[in-house]
């Protein structure tokens, strides 16, 4: 059983089966003050607050930073299970949420409870604003610290709807609260029972008809508390009917609505509109929504009136899906729109996310998917990654259970399809995957001897599967507005006319041929010079917003932001460039710089002060001749990420065993009998077969790493000739090739399947790929992390982590009218504030995948990384040394690459084939220097 079966067998499914029929409690609520903790319980790394009292709240506990842990002990009346609520004042900070670990008498009783999660409160920094074309500014998300009472703790999963339960026998018990991700103020913990709402209840037709003729509007994008950084105001073009609290344009941009773009679809997930009634009575609500991203099913929506949850029917609002606005008005069960009372004056409504039906299914195909992964990984372990087609390998007979356990999931599977489609009321959905993964089953139970050969079609199958999974547990919703309504009064119209239509397609398209949409600024200022931009539309749109309002608004220069896609280096030759770029990559700098189209940035005096800001030998890959030419904005570097519930099945310790390539060699023998791999850094091969090499040193190459660990670079002093005759250099290549010849490392993988799956427990990786598995490997968090790279121990027993960066950087053209105000410009967008506010607005926008790979230092620690994970990144940041980049930087590594190749590929002695390149690749030098004139 690997580590992450083990886990499995504590999820809270399993956790709930095995308990099931024991008692649910009617108790009082049990209190317990934040203050009352076991004084020796607290954690050396806990600080604590002095504050007993904090905002109005008495006997809370104040804890000040991330780390730590804390105890309680609480006294429980009778065997049971239980369920928890906080209120907790979450402090100021630079992660999202805050995450713990729970534990009771000091063990976690089930995986989710390993990472309990309680939600921040965001609002938008300022309102929706309006740039000079007569576009809507989004505003930024900002906390709102505020005291949150009686939260329950919720599943974060999205399988459950009701609290998680705990099961407690009768006695005193301690609870334990782990957590590198804390920061915040703990009124109180209550151990309470959940009870559901009761059903609606209409009321009498008198107490109706005391309220007549109203209908309050709640615009969407006006939203005024948010559980998630990601629910910011988002904008829809595709009808004339979405409504604006700024009006209608079939041209310009209008954030209309909250939602759009997928962004409001995991439970838990809350929004919170704070109006005022003007007369107490009876409404009914209508919620003009879309919900166009799950085909075949709905999503769901729980609805709370001032915090509480009015009735039953409040729990789940079903949202089907549907490409045109609808208005869903919460109903009872003859379909009936309910009222809900309103008091005058101020009051909340809110949605939440939650998971339905749908959560508990998924939650079944979860363990489906672990149980087949468990086999696969059983299999693989037997038959090796290339089964021989010609060996029977009596799986059935090396693993007993496994024809049961297939049969059973295979059943299971199509269970569940059947549900799915009872519950969207279509047949031939999506759904159609888990038939799939089914048939697969039954073939592998029917003829055991093909288990083998079948292995490729399990494994895409159940990865077809987790993927479902992932999506259909997801609750996708776009709101325009909520009306709310007396009885008498109808809810606005929402279907379109074919006109109305036609008016709004042919307005956008006229409309098109004089809106400029790669200028993002007014153009009408001449004396603003034009920065270009490369990015992603959203990213130019977040940047272009904070010129607007952070620097136009306030320095004496301005900016004039344009979008282009590549051509900056064309353009530049031809007359047509600009004044100055942003996150200009690669070797473009190098190459710009040698044809002296770049401002030497290091003639301005406060040059040395602002590089302080940055890691120590960032600016190498903008050094050329002694003057430099590019101030960093993004540098991304290389970690070591690993699964440590697989690792510690095998005992590898990864803070002692994958410290250093010769400790991680000695652990190969453990990890290869077992089939398990480890993943090292290539250029990446494209779908028609040709690798693309670039033309600088991607980071993380591993020749680079053991080359740089060893206190030597790529070239000379002079950057005329490079380093690869020295013996250092040779016995890196030779290590180098020596995973891939001696040790049958594999030259081209899916690094995010192989890890997510667990046949590669440990991988190097540019840090953004943690990006990618918090965001689409949640049924693996918990279950793995990263640490700095394999090292080379000197020959005093120090540890050397040097790698290279890749990075991208902001440039001065020549050309520019005023140098000074472009040096200041730049200086500005490179500055923590300014990078903290891009890098934290771009994550609310493109969620965790989007989190942005600053370059400067103190901006990373103002990033959603935790302390501990901030911490390891700048201890790897400081590690860097930066490889120089020359015109021939293409060269050197297409040759390195040859050599490589010719070395692996064809058997050549790895010595004599690095001399024969070496020499190609200084001739190769030589020759470009005298082309560009440098001698």
């Amino acid at each position: 059983m690997t580590g992450t079966d083990s886990i499995r067998q504590t999820s809270y499914s399993k956790y709930l089966e095995k308990y099931e029929d024991t008692a649910r409690p009617n108790i009082d609520e049990i209190v317990i003050k934040g203050s009352d903790y076991i004084p020796d319980s607290v954690s050396a790394d806990l600080v604590l607050g002095t504050d007993t009292s904090f905002e109005g709240v008495d006997d809370v506990l104040y804890w000040a930073n991330q780390q730590g842990s804390v105890s309680y002990e609480v006294d429980i009346p009778q065997d049971g299970r239980y369920n928890l609520k906080m209120s907790y004042y979450a402090l100021p900070g630079t992660t999202n949420d805050i995450e713990f670990s729970l534990l009771i008498d000091g063990e976690s009783p089930y995986g989710t409870a390993q990472r309990i999660t309680l939600d921040k409160v965001w609002v938008n920094d300022g309102e929706i604003g309006e740039d000079a074309k007569g576009n809507d500014m989004r505003p930024g998300q900002v906390e709102f610290p505020s005291w949150q009472m009686d939260k329950p703790v919720a599943d974060v999963d999205g399988l459950y709807n009701e609290p998680l339960q705990f099961f407690m026998t009768e006695g005193k018990h301690v609870l334990t609260i782990d957590s590198d991700k804390a920061q915040f103020v703990l009124g109180d913990i209550k151990v309470y029972n959940y009870k559901e709402p009761k059903e609606y209840e209409s009321p009498s037709a008198n107490d109706v008809s005391q309220l007549k003729g109203q209908m309050i509007t709640l615009e969407g994008e006006t939203a005024n508390y948010k559980s998630s950084r990601t629910l910011y105001p988002t904008s829809d073009k595709t009808s004339y009917m979405t409504s604006s609290s700024k009006g209608y344009s079939p041209t310009k941009t209008r954030y209309n609505t909250i939602g759009g773009g997928n962004n409001w679809n995991q439970s838990t997930q809350s929004v919170t509109w704070e109006f005022n009634v003007p007369q107490a009575g009876y409404y009914k609500i209508g919620i003009f929504g879309r919900q166009d991203q799950m085909r075949g099913m709905y999503s769901n929506r729980r609805l709370y009136i001032n915090g509480e949850v009015p009735n039953k029917e409040s729990e789940q609002i079903k949202f089907y899906y549907d490409t045109d606005w609808s208005v869903v008005s919460p109903s009872n069960k003859a379909g009936n729109p309910m009222l809900y009372f309103f008091e005058a004056g101020t009051n909340t409504l809110t949605l939440e996310a939650v998971p339905g039906e749908i959560g508990e299914i998924m939650g079944e195909l979860d363990d489906v998917v672990f149980d087949i992964n468990s086999y696969y990984r059983q299999i693989r372990q037997i038959t090796g990654p290339s089964p021989d087609e010609y060996n029977n390998y009596m799986i059935d007979v090396a693993i007993p259970d496994i024809l049961g356990d297939f049969e059973y999931n295979a059943k299971l599977l199509r269970q569940e399809k059947k549900e799915i489609e009872r519950l969207s009321g279509s047949g031939g959905t999506e759904a159609e995957t888990l038939e799939k993964m089914a048939i697969v089953l039954d073939k592998c139970v029917k003829k055991p001897d093909i288990i083998p050969e079948m292995m490729g079609q399990i494994k895409d199958n159940v990865t077809a599967v987790s993927t479902f999974i992932n999506t259909y547990r997801m609750q996708p919703l776009e709101v325009d507005k909520i009306e709310l309504c007396s009885d008498d009064t109808s809810f606005s119209e929402c279907d379109t006319s074919f006109f109305g239509t036609v008016g709004h397609g042919f307005q956008s398209f006229i409309g098109s041929f004089f809106e400029d949409y790669n200028s993002l600024s007014n153009d009408e200022d001449a004396a603003a010079q034009e920065c270009w931009i490369t990015l992603g539309r959203d990213n130019a749109v977040v940047i272009k917003e904070l010129i607007d309002s952070d620097y136009n608004a306030t320095s004496n220069s301005k900016i004039n932001l344009k979008l282009v896609q590549g051509g900056i280096t064309e353009a530049t030759f031809s007359g047509k460039g600009p004044d100055m770029a942003l996150f200009l990559g690669g070797d473009y700098p190098i190459q710009l710089a040698v044809r002296d189209t770049l401002v030497d940035i290091t003639q301005f005096p406060d040059y040395e002060e602002t590089i302080q800001r940055f890691a120590p030998n960032i600016m190498t890959l903008y050094t050329y001749d002694g003057g430099v030419y590019g101030l960093p904005c993004t540098q991304n570097f290389p970690m070591l990420f690993y699964r440590s519930d697989i690792l510690a099945e095998y005992g590898i310790d990864p803070e002692y065993d994958l410290v250093s390539w010769d400790r991680i060699i000695n652990c190969l023998p453990t990890l290869q009998r077992n089939y398990l791999e480890v993943g090292l850094r290539l250029p990446a091969t494209a779908s028609a077969g040709v690798t693309m090499v670039s033309a600088v040193t991607e980071n993380g190459n591993t020749f680079a790493m053991m080359v740089l660990q060893q206190g030597l670079n790529y070239y000379t002093a002079d950057q005329k000739k490079t380093t690869f005759d020295t013996q250092e250099a040779i016995n890196a290549f030779d290590t180098w090739t020596k995973f891939y010849t001696t040790y049958s490392f594999e030259q081209t993988y899916d690094a995010f399947t192989r890890f997510r799956q667990g046949d590669m427990p440990v991988l190097v990786n540019d840090y953004s790929f943690y990006n990618q598995l918090t965001a689409a490997a949640p049924e693996i968090k918990g279950c793995w992390s990263f640490r700095a790279v394999p090292g080379t121990f000197d020959e005093n027993g120090n540890l050397n982590h040097a790698a290279n960066s890749e990075g991208q950087c902001c440039v001065i053209f020549k050309k520019a009218p005023d140098h000074q105000a472009a040096w200041d410009f730049i200086k500005w967008f490179t500055s923590a504030d300014t990078q903290m506010k891009y890098g934290n607005n771009i994550e609310s926008v493109l969620g965790p995948m989007g989190r942005y790979s600053t370059a400067n230092q103190e901006a990373l620690r103002g990033l959603s990384w935790t302390t501990k994970e901030a911490d390891l990144l700048l201890d790897q940041m400081n590690a860097q040394v930066e490889i120089p980049i020359i015109p021939a930087s293409y060269g050197v590594t297409r040759n390195v690459m040859n050599a490589f190749r010719s070395v692996v590929n064809d058997n050549e002695n790895a010595r004599d084939t690095l001399f024969w390149y070496n020499k190609d690749i200084n001739d190769e030098i030589t020759r470009k220097r005298e082309d560009l004139g440098l001698d």
